[in-house]
């Protein structure tokens, strides 16, 4: 699996980290919203219970980051 991954700045982090958009948005065939971004270094030096990149809690941008590695997984045989 493929990642058009793009460079955004993290007031987090003091640094420029990359993100993505979910691949299945392009599976899908449809535009992607803010639940669609993904921050491929969350957890490296986030300090808060917030991702100040997309503003939602950080919580929630490791589930999408663990979602994210299950397909990969899964798309390349469960190893």
């Amino acid at each position: 699996m493929a990642f058009d991954a793009h460079l955004a700045y993290c007031s987090g982090c003091d640094r420029k980290v990359r993100v993505i958009v979910n691949p299945r948005v392009v599976a899908e065939g449809r535009e992607p919203t803010a639940k669609d971004l993904i921050c491929l270094e969350h957890g490296d030096s986030c300090t808060g219970d917030l991702c100040p990149l997309f503003d939602v809690p950080s919580a929630e941008m490791k589930e999408r980051y663990a979602d994210l590695l299950r397909r990969a997984r899964d798309r390349q045989g469960g190893n």
